[in-house]
């Protein structure tokens, strides 16, 4: 059974989307909210498998809530809903699964929970779905899907990830790099591990292979066991670091 929250300001719409969102076979809504106070922290409690978040919300958007839940590494797929489309690209950066517009229409609701539900499938019959708030076990390894089948990686092993339109490179430790046809977001909540840092739109790093933060070059140097490479930082992604390493 997943666990659903819906959060959208519109009462009406609210109500709409809570039913039809549990009318789907193995989907329970267990909160629903129409502020945007508090929502991180309540989300924190209820720790759902998928929040569909409105994005205009009053005091505060949805894609500053996602913000905010993505820097506290919470593992909650998001479903982004709205009346634009013009937020879609932003609200990309913080690993969101889909983005409805509104009206929404059962068939397109049905497409979403069909990509949900290929989401959480696609972890290995060998390693559980981690919980929201667990790390993941370094022993364990994920099942990526590429051109030709599938890759199995221990999360350890990489170095950084490269976003490349639909596809992701990743680069592993002493070995050859990898395309997987799952964009950035979708492997970041695979991994669900607090090593890894979105240092960039284009480059999520292992903080384990971190060697040299340069801030006047506004570049990161990693260390893949072989040979050094480095990588370009956003300001945002400095403020992540900043962060990180307290």
């Amino acid at each position: 059974m997943y666990k659903v929250v819906i959060v959208d300001d519109e009462p009406g719409a609210l109500s709409v989307l809570s039913q039809m969102v549990g009318d789907f076979f193995n989907f329970e809504v267990i909160g629903k909210f129409s502020s945007p106070d508090n929502l991180v922290e309540e989300i924190g409690k209820l720790r759902p498998d998928v929040l569909f978040l409105d994005i205009h919300l009053g005091s505060k958007s949805g894609v500053e809530i996602a913000k905010e839940l993505y820097q506290k590494r919470c593992t909650t797929h998001i479903v982004f809903v709205s009346a634009y489309d013009q937020y879609a690209l932003k609200a990309f950066e913080y690993n969101i699964i889909d983005y409805i517009l509104k009206p929404v229409s059962r068939e397109r609701l049905q497409k979403c929970i069909e990509k949900i539900e290929n989401t959480f499938s696609s972890y290995s019959i060998e390693q559980p779905r981690p919980q929201n708030g667990a790390g993941q076990n370094d022993n364990q390894l994920i099942r990526f899907n590429t051109q030709s089948g599938f890759l199995l990686v221990n999360p350890r092993d990489i170095v950084f990830l490269e976003a490349d339109h639909v596809y992701t490179k990743i680069v592993m430790e002493k070995e050859n790099s990898h395309y997987v046809a799952q964009n950035m977001g979708k492997i970041l909540s695979l991994i669900n591990s607090g090593n890894f840092i979105r240092i960039s739109r284009s480059y999520v790093i292992n903080t384990r292979f971190l060697r040299e933060v340069n801030r006047t070059q506004k570049k990161c140097l990693m260390f893949d066991g072989s040979s050094e490479v480095g990588l370009s930082i956003t300001k945002s992604g400095m403020k992540t670091l900043d962060t990180f390493f307290g």
